[in-house]
């Protein structure tokens, strides 16, 4: 075999490998649609013919739409990261009511900055979404990794719970950067 109809054979099988890895995406979306249709809606309703049509659309959606960058999760850090959102949501909320209780109302909210090390994408996402569902802190914008946070009470330290939170959703997912630093 010459060496240009090796290239070919091995261009050919790479591009068949990408065909198939897409429509097996497209087929775990298509079920992935209709198992969270079925849990929300119930199986009448996933038989429903637009319901069927929103799901096929959404395994073509996947066909056409870019894959993006594989995720690296790290699975042993999410039961810290579950584990630490539902103490800190439990405790927050216990310091909210009892902040509202009291007659003296001892808030002073304010708008801090805090710096992010997360790379963009899920880890920073999950950080903004994580932190705006914990009782006291709302992330209100991102201009780079600057993110401006709403705060309740600005002398209560809001910076600790940040770097705590970062640390473990960072924990939770591989850094793209330190994989091309030759890192982790």
């Amino acid at each position: 075999m010459t060496r240009v109809a090796k290239h070919r054979d091995a261009t050919s099988r790479a591009g068949l490998n990408r065909a198939r890895a897409r429509w097996r995406r497209a087929a775990w979306t298509v079920l992935a649609a209709a198992v969270l249709w079925w849990i929300l809606a119930g199986l009448d309703a996933l038989l429903e013919p637009l319901a069927l049509l929103a799901v096929l659309l959404a395994g073509a959606a996947s066909l056409v739409l870019p894959s993006g960058r594989p995720l690296g999760v790290r699975i042993r850090a999410i039961p810290g990261l579950i584990g630490y959102f539902l103490r800190a949501s439990f405790l927050g909320g216990i310091d909210i009511a009892r902040r509202a209780l009291d007659p003296k109302l001892p808030i002073a909210p304010d708008f801090i900055e805090y710096r992010a090390d997360l790379p963009h994408g899920p880890p920073l996402t999950l950080f903004m979404a994580v932190l705006s569902l914990l009782p006291g802190t709302l992330s209100v914008r991102l201009e780079g990794r600057l993110l401006t946070v709403h705060v309740l009470d600005r002398h209560g330290q809001p910076e600790v719970a940040l770097r705590e939170l970062e640390r473990r959703i960072h924990a939770a997912f591989e850094d793209p950067r330190r994989r091309k630093e030759g890192g982790t």
